[in-house]
């Protein structure tokens, strides 16, 4: 190459329109969607660049700049929009919507290949999630607060990886005790002050069409936002922990006394310690625990040394103090 060329080469200006369309989409997803849009009067190529953009993000910064006009502006974007909608979050607990507005958002963005969906905005709990909702197969993570599922007799999410409900009611189908919700690729569960939960059979595990049938969650992390220490609360865990072969981390965020009486401090003590080997067996690929709101009374400890005894593979243990008022 001769110096002329080199020259010509240096001289040669590199521009952020240059860069391959990944790149440029990561740039922009950590813009707000207002800016995101504005960058489509730049170019002809700008324009191609945002309404491909694969994740979509309307939180606070964008209600509060746009007010009331919110609604059609997520509709103008989403009909602008020429690919697959990866992601599509709604994120304001001082907005809201219109319950048709939020349905016409979720049916679309179904019909557009959405993997990860948030809906966290200021409904009242009075939000009923949409039945397209429950057609969505190619859905990997689901968040949703103050909203309603109103279940059909079986739900099925084939693809879902992480369910995360918070504020949360489920309506049981009618004439019907129970709802199903079929989940078998799901690895994290968190629930936070949910409603009527215990009216769901939660099927998280390849089903053969057997008359006995043993659940295996894929579940890898758990986390319990409130466990009250009792027998009745702790056989439920065990059961849980048993079904979960996969599980390598445990969160639990408050450890509530449910009788301090010594009677029934007895009864605990001698049920941990009659069930030593369930408790290994459920603690067995245990690597990570977390205990937060830590007080230190005697039962607590029992169960720290419990733990400790019983999880073989276990590589870190957090437990945070609070200090009692």
């Amino acid at each position: 190459m001769s110096l002329c060329e080199v020259a010509s080469d240096v001289t040669k200006s590199t521009t952020i329109g240059d860069l391959p369309n990944d790149i440029l989409h990561r740039i922009l997803e950590n813009m707000p969607i207002k800016d995101v849009v504005v960058t489509s009067i730049l170019s002809k190529q700008w324009l191609h660049i945002w309404s491909t953009l694969p994740h979509l993000v309307f939180d606070h910064l964008f209600f509060d700049h746009v007010g009331a006009s919110a609604a059609s502006i997520i509709c103008k974007i989403l009909m602008q929009h020429t690919e697959n909608i990866r992601g599509f979050h709604l994120i304001s607990k001082s907005h809201t919507l219109l319950q048709s507005d939020v349905d016409q958002f979720i049916m679309f963005v179904s019909n557009h290949g959405v993997q990860k969906f948030t809906l966290d905005m200021d409904t009242d709990g009075k939000y009923v999630l949409p039945d397209s909702i429950f057609t969505c197969s190619t859905l990997t993570h689901l968040k949703l607060s103050r909203c309603i599922f109103n279940l059909p007799v079986e739900a099925q999410f084939p693809n879902l990886v992480s369910l995360q409900l918070k504020l949360f009611s489920i309506d049981r189908p009618v004439g019907s005790n129970n709802a199903t919700l079929i989940l078998p690729m799901l690895e994290t569960l968190e629930l936070m002050c949910c409603f009527n939960v215990h009216s769901v059979n939660l099927n998280l595990g390849s089903v053969p069409a057997t008359n006995r049938l043993d659940v295996s969650l894929n579940l890898q992390s758990l986390k319990i936002c409130e466990l009250k220490i009792s027998v009745k609360c702790f056989s439920c865990l065990l059961c849980l922990l048993q079904n979960c072969p996969k599980l390598v981390e445990l969160d639990i965020d408050l450890l509530e006394k449910v009788d301090a009486t010594r009677n029934h401090s007895s009864e605990l003590f001698y049920y941990l310690k009659a069930h030593d080997q369930v408790i290994s067996e459920a603690l067995s690929t245990m690597r990570t625990v977390r205990l937060r709101k830590f007080k230190g009374t005697a039962i607590e400890m029992y169960l720290v040394q419990v733990i400790i005894d019983n999880s073989p593979n276990l590589k870190r243990m957090n437990i945070e103090t609070v200090q009692e008022k």
